[in-house]
């Protein structure tokens, strides 16, 4: 069709007497002839006027001659170039439709990925030019060819193909970008751009149909974490929003994903007090996590549960190829968890104190090429994991050894008694002996608690304080007036104390004070006492009863030294096997104790107190408001005076 018309003009122009050509550009150039010969400038310039104005009126009408063909030139390419894209469309189709085909049949669960997958089949045979592989050395061609060509990659967030069973993700950051995905950004030029492919997921993406466990306390310290996911949890449904961690200074062009519908179980981690702050300050809380699971920190101590700890001791060995423990080795492993519980009856729910002895061991095993891990082994683990974490016991002891801390082991004293005490470090804990004293003299004050004086008291330490009121106002108040000032105060102690555990050394070394009578300085005393003079349980008393013992033994034990403790306290004893053996060989005593009278009994020097027959606390009130009245007309006669 299109040389039909080149040809037809070609004629048109030989009638008239002119030759063409086309120019790069496709224009149409007519040139005059002469005998078949070009019409040279002299020939033109010797012509009639008349003869010129033939050849331009010829040129004229070739013109548009030429344009109406140009014209349908034009059409003619046209409608041929769409018959070619047809016929590359057809041959396309034909050859993507089997793939496409293929992979809705095999993913076409989902109408989103069918229309996906026809829209990609659609795109790629209008842009099928961009597949053809062409000889070209243009890097910018190649360029633009490759960033075409990212638009078909996938950009696969997620692949639990491999997986068994729904996924459970730890989250370890409750970063908004970790948590729910973000968009990344690429510097290109100066210019931050992104796309799909930079579309990262977060933890929620992977634990989708599945659980997800985040500790309560990193996701409050994110508030806009934990909005979003209350949303994401009511809503059923995730969304990645460019935050840029809520820290992007200038806005920025960015990506829109689509919503992600959402099928999950979340799982908080935290203590009681995370859990009623948020139970008391958030209204949609309760709504949202509706199941709470406690976890003791303790596992009772039965048949059942000791088979399961020694499985566990098990795998843990075989996971990580450590040489197994000997019976006697666990044995004294299962007695270490119970001195973590601080209970003979129960073990501690913290295993990786317990995995922790283990490496150690097995490290002291295989130093002495053994087989299996001894119990010598097991000890020297123990020994060392004390040792690497005791630097501030031995600079105490050491303290307690060049007299620093003053102490009376030995002999009697009035209003004077020896009290423990345990401070936390955080990886050990160190139990210490304080010398508590008072001294009571005519007053009106009554007990003055010097601790609390300067503001180094506690609300408990001075609330036990005060019980001492009430148990000398109940022993001798109804009796007498009582007027006496005693100052009661734990001598060399700088950094403050807390707890009611001292309070029966207190009452103690008052009522010592009062009725004048010594106190056995070999012992020390630990426990809680009430109004009706009643010994309590206390904390720590483990570790009270060794710290007192490694102090004794600074200046060797002669038999005299020991501890009270309160009865219900026996239970949680699980000491450290030299002190066992000082206890059996009458080297060092451990008294429990129901009430103050049984203290008494052990503690104060007196022959009349040491006869069973006597009443004893009768016979302390005796000299006590003997004591008391000597005071009362103190101030009698100073009134009248």
């Amino acid at each position: 069709m299109l040389l039909d018309l080149s040809r037809g003009l070609n004629i048109e122009a030989k009638k008239r007497g002119f030759s063409v050509k086309k120019t790069s550009t496709g224009e149409f150039v007519f040139i005059a002839l002469k005998n078949d010969k070009q019409l040279s400038d002299d020939e033109y310039e010797n012509l009639t006027d008349e003869e010129r104005k033939v050849i331009e009126n010829s040129i004229s009408e070739l013109r548009n001659i030429s344009s109406d063909i140009f014209k349908q030139s034009n059409q003619v390419q046209k409608k041929l170039e769409s018959e070619l894209k047809y016929l590359d469309d057809k041959i396309a189709e034909n050859i993507i439709s089997e793939k496409i085909e293929e992979l809705i049949n095999s993913y076409g669960c989902s109408e989103k990925v069918i229309n996906y997958l026809n829209a990609v089949k659609k795109d790629v045979i209008e842009n099928i030019s961009y597949f053809f592989e062409e000889d070209d050395n243009n890097e910018e061609v190649k360029n633009v060819k490759k960033l075409f060509l990212k638009r078909y990659e996938v950009n696969v967030l997620v692949d639990n193909s491999e997986s068994e069973g729904a996924p459970v993700i730890f989250a370890d950051s409750a970063a908004q970008g970790k948590v729910f995905g973000n968009i990344e950004y690429e510097n290109k030029m100066g210019s931050l751009i992104t796309d799909f492919t930079l579309i990262k997921p977060g933890y929620l993406h992977k634990a989708n149909g599945g659980y997800i466990i985040i500790k309560a306390q990193q996701l409050l310290t994110q508030p806009s974490s934990w909005e979003l996911l209350k949303k994401c949890i009511n809503l059923e449904n995730i969304s990645i929003n460019n935050s840029k961690y809520n820290i992007e200074v200038l806005p920025i062009s960015t990506l829109s994903p689509e919503e992600i519908p959402l099928k999950i179980k979340v799982i908080l981690i935290g203590s009681n007090y995370i859990y009623s702050a948020l139970l008391n300050n958030d209204l949609e809380f309760e709504k949202i996590f509706k199941i709470k699971a406690e976890f003791d920190n303790e596992i009772e101590k039965d048949r059942g549960n000791i088979s399961n700890l020694v499985g566990l001791l098990n795998y843990y060995i075989n996971e990580n190829s450590l040489k197994h423990i000997r019976r006697e080795g666990v044995e004294r492993l299962l007695q270490f968890s119970s001195r973590l519980a601080e209970s003979k009856d129960n073990f501690s729910a913290s295993m990786s104190n317990l995995f922790k002895i283990v490496d150690i061991a097995n490290y002291y095993a295989k130093k002495d090429n053994s087989e299996i891990v001894e119990d010598k082994h097991v000890a020297a683990a123990l020994k060392e994991q004390e040792s690497m974490h005791g630097l501030i016991r031995k600079k105490i002891l050491d303290m307690y050894k060049k007299k620093k801390y003053i102490t009376v082991l030995k002999g009697k004293r009035v209003g004077q008694i020896n009290g423990l005490s345990v401070s936390d470090y955080g990886d050990c804990v160190i139990g210490q002996q304080h010398r508590i004293t008072v001294s009571t003299f005519a007053g009106r004050n009554g007990i003055i608690n010097i601790e609390r004086e300067a503001d180094m008291s506690g609300n408990i330490h001075s609330k036990g304080v005060m019980i001492l009121a009430g148990f000398v106002g109940q022993l001798v108040g109804r009796d007498i007036p009582i007027s006496f000032n005693a100052n009661i105060v734990f001598e060399q102690l700088y950094s403050g104390i807390e707890g009611d555990s001292a309070s029966a050394a207190e009452l103690l070394a008052l009522l010592s004070s009062l009725s004048e009578i010594p106190i056995n300085q070999s012992i020390a005393i630990t426990g809680s006492v009430n109004q009706r003079g009643e010994i309590q349980p206390i904390g720590g008393v483990n570790d009270k009863i060794e710290g007192f013992f490694d102090i004794c033994s600074l200046n060797s034990l002669d038999g005299t030294h020991g501890v009270i403790i309160p009865n219900t306290n026996v239970d949680d004893l699980v000491l450290k096997e030299e002190v066992l053996e000082a206890v059996e060989q009458g080297k060092f005593h451990i008294y429990s104790v129901n009430t103050i009278c049984d203290c008494i009994q052990i503690l104060f020097k007196d022959k009349n107190i040491n006869d069973s027959d006597k009443n004893i606390l009768e016979y302390v009130k005796k000299k006590m408001m003997k004591t008391l009245k000597e005071y009362n007309n103190i101030l009698k006669e100073s009134k009248i005076n």
